[in-house]
């Protein structure tokens, strides 16, 4: 069995790999681009491994060459951080690259260079790594991993295709984690809704998954979700006014000592409440992403009406894009409380 049948998911993408690995036709170069905590470091040690693997199931994960690959100990497959106390990745770290890339590999058929936060290069650093990208030595492949594509130079992305790594279903997390992680699945057992909340608050990543499900993080995580739960359940009560002054207390005062990234997260969770609402007014058998079951979510559609599901949804989405643009926390709070409030309640 191929390595690749390990990588969980993003079934179109392997299956593309595992066509190229067959016909032996690979890039000089390859991005890849997901979430943190998606795998991306995996896949590309998975690239390496099917590249210089000496079976003929390709990786097979068991050779001298993917052991030793998997093991972080090949002397050809170089990882390139920043220059320590740095967070961007300046032009003297390309340049020692370039400078290396020269000799020829030691044991494999090719030297790679895997690059973690390539999108953290700054402009300098990218023109450096352009000039090997246009005319690379036949023996070397470059692995540029970043969260979005986007944020490296056009040149770059155009002598580089893109292998985006999908996040993962909620189930497929689950699954995995209660079979691979005595951890998780003793939280499972343990607290089903701060497991859940974990799994939620991942956004599809198992590498964030796994953190989130110690003891300390799921507790956050748990928090994290009943105050979105609350914030529906609020907004969905405003029969009168001592109601209504309630939700607007609950909605500005979200946050504790984590601020931005504490509302971040409320607000993403409240985006995919509002969506599974939507699909039960749509769907006859929801799948929620959100709520723990179809009954609950039914319970709380019910006590809206599907246009302002859809203009809540629109909300929070709204909100979380504010926070990635620096707005205020507290006046993010009060506007899209406001906004959300504006949104009505159903009936």
């Amino acid at each position: 069995m191929s390595g690749l049948d390990g990588f969980l998911g993003n079934k179109k993408l392997i299956a593309r790999l595992a066509r190229d690995i067959a016909a032996g036709r690979f890039a000089h170069a390859y991005i890849i681009e997901g979430a943190e905590g998606c795998g991306k470091r995996t896949l590309a040690k998975l690239i390496c491994s099917a590249i210089s693997c000496t079976s003929e199931d390709k990786p097979c994960m068991e050779c001298i060459r993917c052991d030793k690959i998997a093991r972080a100990q090949s002397p050809d497959v170089v990882t390139v951080e920043a220059d320590k106390d740095r967070v961007q990745l300046g032009v003297d770290v390309i340049r020692r690259l370039r400078e290396d890339a020269v000799f020829a590999p030691n044991e494999l058929p090719r030297k790679f260079y895997i690059i973690p936060r390539s999108d953290t290069m700054n402009v300098q650093a990218q023109n450096a790594l352009l000039k090997i990208l246009e005319e690379p030595p036949s023996h070397v492949m470059f692995l540029l991993l970043c969260e979005n594509a986007d944020d490296l130079l056009p040149t770059i992305r155009s002598r580089a295709p893109v292998l985006r790594v999908e996040a993962l279903p909620d189930d497929v997390i689950r699954d995995y984690l209660k079979t691979h992680d005595e951890r998780a699945k003793a939280l499972s057992e343990r607290d089903k809704e701060a497991f859940h909340a974990a799994i939620k608050l991942s956004h599809g990543s198992l590498g964030m998954a796994m953190r989130l499900t110690d003891e300390k993080n799921a507790a956050e995580c748990l928090e994290y979700y009943k105050k979105a739960e609350r914030y529906m359940e609020l907004l969905a009560d405003r029969r009168n006014a001592a109601n209504e002054l309630a939700f607007y207390e609950y909605a500005t005062k979200l946050t504790n000592s984590k601020g931005r990234d504490e509302l971040a997260k409320i607000y993403s969770l409240l985006a995919d409440a509002a969506r599974d609402l939507v699909n039960v007014k749509l769907t006859r058998e929801p799948q929620p992403i959100f709520y723990t079951s179809p009954e609950k979510a039914r319970e709380a559609a019910d006590k809206f009406a599907l246009g302002k599901l859809i203009r809540l949804t629109e909300i929070f989405c709204e909100a979380l894009d504010s926070l990635d643009h620096n707005v205020n926390v507290s006046l993010s709070q009060v506007r899209t409380a406001s906004a959300a409030a504006a949104a009505g309640r159903a009936k």
